[in-house]
């Protein structure tokens, strides 16, 4: 059980919780394919590149040698690894959940960010996918309050769904909020 559900399923009810896509690790795979295809490129063409940018060339490569691109190749698989585990961490690290009457996210590892807002504050979901992110299943949401700026959550499964079930809550809460203050409305006497 992850931080905010353990910490919220003892005193309420949790309506919704987001699942975050692990196609969030194709920009790791670009990334690997384009570096490595830079460092096949230099590989196997090394001579021909120090041949065009140096004059005095004798034939010999001296820095795009074999040895110097074993050590180039390690240097880019460790930092896309890098990349790789920090995207991974970075993933796991976030959570997003509705109870009844409060929408809860929280992220981060070193500097953890947490978001706290009332459902009744919630304005509507804006959900944002490409055509590579409808075919796979996940999205952007963006949850619009009273506040100046929108809160973006990036790589949600199913956002489509996620914003339904936000939206059906705070029209719960309005709901249930604007009957409490009717009933209590009732029983006063006008002031004239």
């Amino acid at each position: 059980m992850r931080t905010l559900e353990r910490v919220y399923s003892k005193s309420e009810r949790i309506v919704a919780r987001a699942r975050f896509s692990g196609w969030a690790f194709l920009g790791c795979f670009v990334l690997a394919a384009v570096l490595g295809g830079i460092v096949a490129v230099l590989w196997i063409f090394g001579a021909e590149i120090e041949k065009g940018l140096d004059p005095a060339f004798d034939g010999t490569a001296k820095y795009l040698t074999p040895e110097t691109m074993k050590w180039v190749l390690l240097g880019v698989g460790l930092f896309v690894l890098f990349v790789t585990l920090c995207r991974g961490i970075s993933l796991y690290r976030r959570e997003i959940i509705v109870t009844e009457d409060k929408f809860l996210f929280k992220s981060g590892v070193a500097n953890i960010v947490s978001v706290m807002l009332p459902l009744d504050e919630i304005r509507y979901v804006d959900v944002k996918q490409n055509v590579v992110q409808v075919l796979l299943g996940y999205g952007k949401i963006r949850v619009i309050t009273d506040g100046n700026e929108p809160f973006v959550m990036n790589n949600i499964v199913r956002p489509e769904r996620f914003a339904r079930r936000i939206m059906k809550q705070c029209s719960f809460v309005r709901e249930n909020h604007s009957r409490t203050r009717l009933s209590l409305d009732v029983g006063k006497p006008v002031a004239k």
